[in-house]
């Protein structure tokens, strides 16, 4: 017992020596173009809004449309559609990341491919 109680004190203290702040919300935000994380700020992307249909971009191999953002100038693929035919009627959509996505000040965000927004939660950084 003793030493679970040194232990669970000596994670407390350690967390508390390497935070980093505390986050409080700021604002929500709708991404459509690129845009910079804010000094003293973070970035939580929740989802994002596909392209009206009909107007999809396939590269990979045609009857399929990937949801593709861009991070620090990287692409990141969250997902895809397959289309039934030319018409653009689709039999499924797999969305591949499934987790929240966090940027620090100075990352940038934008809408690459078939997205034409992406949901944000911008948080202040309270030391």
């Amino acid at each position: 017992m003793k030493t679970l109680s040194f232990l669970f004190f000596t994670f407390l203290l350690l967390n508390k020596i390497y935070s980093q702040g505390n986050l409080q919300f700021n604002q929500v935000k709708l991404i459509s173009a690129i845009e910079t994380v804010p000094a003293g700020k973070v970035w939580k992307v929740t989802n994002f809004l596909p392209t009206p249909n009909g107007n999809y971009q396939t590269l990979s191999q045609p009857g399929l449309a990937e949801y593709l953002i861009n991070i620090n100038g990287v692409a990141m693929n969250l997902g895809r559609r397959a289309f039934l035919n030319s018409n653009q009627n689709y039999h499924f959509d797999e969305v591949r990341h499934t987790g929240d996505i966090w940027l620090a000040a100075g990352a940038t965000l934008a809408v690459f491919q078939n997205i034409a927004h992406l949901s944000v939660i911008e948080f202040n950084i309270i030391p």
